[in-house]
């Protein structure tokens, strides 16, 4: 087992045959006056960025999803070694690559392997909104297929890069309202009957990944590490609906009793199929205060650190998400939050800085201890250039060697395997 790993805890193995863009289409058609308030209501999210230099953003970003999820891999990895260049007029690095000589350096500290959770989303959940198209069908997207492309691209990573710095634990996408009690029981036991909080039994796993053809079988079983709850396309974390309540209670129940870590959407943006009233109901932090209550042990990441990028809806001002994770954390022993896509802007870290600065040694060291680095790559392509970008911002910020640390080792090690 490696004895001093990075870890990125929120990225996504995805390409261009994974998103529900019919769904995503749609719900933008049928509801053009959300579409255009979010947007306006928060231009510097996505707008300013899509619209800039004739779309470059958007245009780097299918550069990488229009790849195979194995060559995605390849590609994180290269950035970090310096394989790619600034463009003319670019912004250049401040700093040598960051993976050298098989050594990844960050925070003054030098990282044998880079740990990634890909989080594999359930987009399976059908559009009520049936395009008007000749082709009228919704388009099927089976989380299974999914899954398949991201064992095949671990697969055809370890076996191409035995030394590579990468290890890859996805979380498996679960949305129970595409199951019945008894298949959300059945879906459960088949992918996590491996399950363990071991690290060690992790790596070996992966390392031996190469060694098994392209089918599906009981070794995979034993790869995921954790489940990606995702509201705005439709998972509520705790419904009105008395059978609905059954199987979220049955997803809780199993994750708790094994430890197994949860990471859910927690910001006002993202992928949406729902209306905007309804996306921000399920996505809230709040929305999950009774489930937390009911199984006070559950691990649990509120991803995105809950930024609203929209503040102001219809005249009233809108909860700070942050602050409801933060007491959360105060309350709750697993309580995690990342900062995966918000840390495209320099500025979140010297932001996260002051209101750290600004609590009591205690609760700083406290809440320290429980945020986490991720990135949301290749996602985050809307918002910066590159993989090694994102890894020079976290660098370059304006916090103690000490926390980076913990955000990006420490902390989600415990999340993923600790036993406390």
């Amino acid at each position: 087992m490696d004895t001093c790993a990075f870890y990125d805890v929120h990225c996504h193995l995805m390409n261009l045959s994974h998103p529900a863009f019919v769904s995503i289409i749609e719900s933008m058609r049928h509801r053009p006056r959300e579409v255009i308030y979010s947007q306006l209501a928060s231009f510097d999210y996505l707008a300013s960025s899509v619209l800039k230099r004739g779309g470059e953003h958007l245009r780097n970003l299918l550069a990488v999803m229009d790849n195979d999820c194995a060559d995605i891999l390849f590609l994180m990895e290269d950035d970090l070694a310096g394989q790619f260049s600034a463009s003319k007029g670019g912004r250049k690095f401040k700093e040598e690559p960051p993976l050298r000589e098989g050594v990844f350096r960050m925070a003054g500290q030098d990282f044998s392997s880079i740990v990634l959770t890909p989080l594999v989303m359930d987009f399976s959940t059908p559009s009520s909104l049936k395009p008007d198209t000749y082709y009228n069908r919704t388009p099927q997207k089976p989380i299974d297929a999914q899954i398949i492309d991201v064992m095949y691209a671990i697969r055809k990573y370890a076996a191409a890069r035995p030394g590579g710095v990468f290890r890859a634990y996805p979380f498996l996408g679960v949305n129970t309202k595409n199951h019945t009690l008894e298949g959300l029981s059945s879906f459960l036991s088949t992918w996590f009957s491996k399950y363990t909080r071991d690290e060690r039994v992790f790596e070996q796993r992966f390392k031996s990944a190469s060694r098994h053809g392209a089918e599906i079988e009981a070794h995979d079983f034993g790869l995921f590490a954790g489940i990606k709850l995702y509201p705005p396309l439709g998972f509520d974390p705790w419904p009105d609906d008395p059978e609905e309540r059954e199987k979220v209670e049955l997803l809780y129940s199993f994750a708790e009793s094994r430890r197994i870590p949860i990471t859910t959407h927690c910001d006002d943006q993202g992928y949406r199929i729902l209306s905007l009233d309804e996306s921000l109901l399920y996505t809230a932090p709040s929305r999950y205060e009774a489930a937390l209550d009911r199984h006070p042990n559950l691990v649990l990441n509120f991803a995105h650190m809950g930024t609203r990028h929209i503040h102001t809806i219809r005249g009233k001002e809108q909860a700070d998400w942050r602050k409801e994770i933060f007491e959360f954390i105060r309350r709750y022993p697993n309580v995690y939050t990342d900062f995966s896509f918000i840390g495209v802007e320099p500025r979140f870290y010297e932001e996260l800085a002051e209101v750290l600065a600004g609590m009591d040694r205690d609760d700083a060291q406290h809440i320290s201890r429980r945020i986490l680095f991720g990135s949301d790559f290749s996602i985050n392509l809307l918002k910066i250039r590159s993989y090694r970008d994102y890894m020079e911002y976290f660098s370059q910020a304006s916090l103690p060697n000490e926390f980076k640390l913990r955000f990006c080792s420490e902390n989600p090690r415990n999340f993923l395997f600790g036993n406390s």
